[in-house]
């Protein structure tokens, strides 16, 4: 594809996302082919797709990263580019690189009988609302017989799928200001960030674990606190087991499994407030979005005595699993609570 400025379509244009150059590679592992896409043809239609994947990369966060060195070859190459001391076409060296590297980490991972997608490589130049921005993302290639012509062919889907992507911003003066890194694995691949890349993390995982769930209480849960103790605690105890019961952290997961499905005690708490401003904490309070958990980092229990009645209090010792105690109405109407207990059960001769 030529080298130009590339007019965005209406959806974008509210966004102010210009796309100044793109240039997208397939990789066949199997021949160890490297093949450069022209879009000669239903070029609007190719640069839409580009853009739908440009925009969704941009407006992402991921885990930060940061440089080993300006010297090695991929951060060199964005940055000469960005910095107009080398043309667009360099990135080709970025696709050679890449078409090695997963060669050889397939080549590590079939013993262990599993398979790296092959995909499409996209590298792209943007600016995006005036923060300019290279974006390198790997996205999902489709094989598919053609209705027509009952003949294989290959695709890219409208739905995409971005398998992994590498966000790299700049300040106003040409310098790398942010780096962010996002993988559709439970974990992002070392290869990608490590091999590929040469980037190192800007946070450690026990610093991320620590102040992930530090920033979660105190912004998020012990204002839940001032409206609704039970959901407090309710909601605390679901964090904790989150965090324990889980190997990575990734925010929307979180928001997904601990708060999206909660029905409060409360009837007016508003949930999808406090799930929007969960959303915001990784930006706002400077931890990654996505990163492995340090279950030992935490350290948090619940200790809490509720008084049910005057002669009746429930402590807690320690993690309640969610569902094990839960708010409840009987057929007159009165309130109380169901705890699910087989022992307490017959205690009470059941």
């Amino acid at each position: 594809m030529a080298e130009n400025n590339f007019e965005p379509n209406e959806t974008f244009q509210k966004r102010d996302l210009q796309i100044h150059n793109v240039s997208s590679y397939a990789l066949n592992l199997e021949a160890n082919k490297l093949t450069r896409l022209e879009a000669t043809e239903n070029k609007s239609d190719y640069m839409n797709f580009i853009q739908g994947i440009v925009h969704e990369i941009s407006t992402q966060g991921g885990r930060q990263f940061i440089l080993n060195s300006k010297h090695t070859e991929v951060i060199n190459i964005v940055c000469q580019i960005v910095k107009k001391n080398a043309v667009f076409s360099e990135v080709a060296a970025i696709a050679d690189r890449l078409l090695r590297i997963e060669i050889d980490a397939q080549e590590k991972i079939l013993k262990l009988g599993k398979q790296l997608h092959e995909g499409l490589l996209i590298i792209s130049h943007i600016t995006d609302r005036n923060i300019e921005k290279m974006i390198i993302c790997k996205a999902e290639t489709l094989s598919y017989i053609e209705r027509k012509t009952f003949t294989r062919q290959d695709g890219f889907p409208l739905k995409k799928k971005i398998f992994k992507s590498v966000q790299i911003t700049f300040d106003n003066d040409k310098n790398i200001e942010e780096i962010y890194v996002n993988d559709i694995n439970e974990s992002i691949s070392k290869y990608w960030w490590d091999t590929f890349l040469e980037l190192a993390k800007k946070y450690e995982d026990e610093e991320n674990t620590k102040k992930a769930f530090s920033i979660i209480e105190s912004k998020i849960l012990n204002i839940i606190r001032k409206e609704s103790n039970i959901d407090f605690w309710n909601l605390r105890n679901t964090t904790i087991h989150y965090f324990r019961s889980n190997e990575e952290f990734e925010i929307e997961d979180y928001i997904e499994k601990c708060l999206d499905g909660y029905v409060p005690e409360k009837e007016d708490l508003d949930i999808e407030k406090f799930a929007m401003k969960t959303r915001e904490l990784p930006t706002k309070f400077a931890f990654d979005s996505q990163f492995s958990l340090v279950k030992k980092a935490i350290t948090a229990k619940i200790k809490k005595t509720i008084s049910l009645h005057e002669s009746i209090d429930l402590i807690l010792k320690g993690e309640v699993n969610p569902g094990t105690i839960e708010s409840a109405r009987n057929d007159r109407n009165e309130k109380g609570i169901f705890i699910k207990t087989s022992t307490g059960f017959d205690e009470f001769g059941g």
